[in-house]
């Protein structure tokens, strides 16, 4: 078998049992896993506050608003690396929210839209958005914890997808050498 093609089975193969494990925990340590999540988050918006206070001064086009979101992002960062459990809290809010504005575009689409499928479809639509939504607002500590443990059944699901894919290229390269 070819040597790049060993190397990059056995590479998709550690992908997957890497995925699997990383679902696994997931799913055990839910409450970990939701906080490291937004821990991840607070340090994303951390670098990017900085890097929009960074380009702001390198354009002279809405320089303000650079800044601004600069500033928000770096405290948004900062609150959710150091008050993770609040941030997940608020977070879930925001997502539950989302989802609610979500239901109510469905539903003036599926009321005065013209729609090429049926349209109790798209208030069906409407109906599931909405009844997300309202359960993300109504309990989003439960929410951010079913998150994580989706979260960690689509990890075990894509590494069990990835060993899979991995053997059988290995198998398929070993047949036409």
């Amino acid at each position: 078998m070819d040597n790049l093609a060993q190397r990059s089975t056995t590479a998709v193969i550690g992908l997957g049992v890497v995925a699997i494990i990383f679902g696994i925990l997931a799913l055990f340590w839910p409450i970990g896993s939701a906080l490291t999540l937004v821990i991840f988050w607070g340090a994303y918006a951390f670098v990017d506050g900085i890097t929009s206070i960074v380009l702001a001064f390198r354009s002279d086009e809405g320089r303000g608003w650079l800044v601004v979101s600069g500033v928000i992002g770096i405290l948004a960062g900062l609150v959710a690396m150091f008050q993770p459990l609040s941030s997940a809290v608020a977070l879930t809010w925001v997502l539950g929210i989302w989802l609610i504005a979500r239901a109510i575009m469905e539903l003036i689409a599926a009321i005065g839209a013209k729609t090429t499928g049926p349209r109790w479809l798209t208030f069906l639509s409407a109906l599931l958005w909405a009844i997300a939504g309202t359960l993300f607002v109504l309990n989003p500590g439960a929410s951010a914890l079913g998150l994580a443990m989706w979260l960690g059944v689509l990890a075990i699901t894509w590494g069990i997808v990835l060993v899979v894919l991995g053997f059988s290229a290995r198998n398929a390269a070993k047949t036409t050498a």
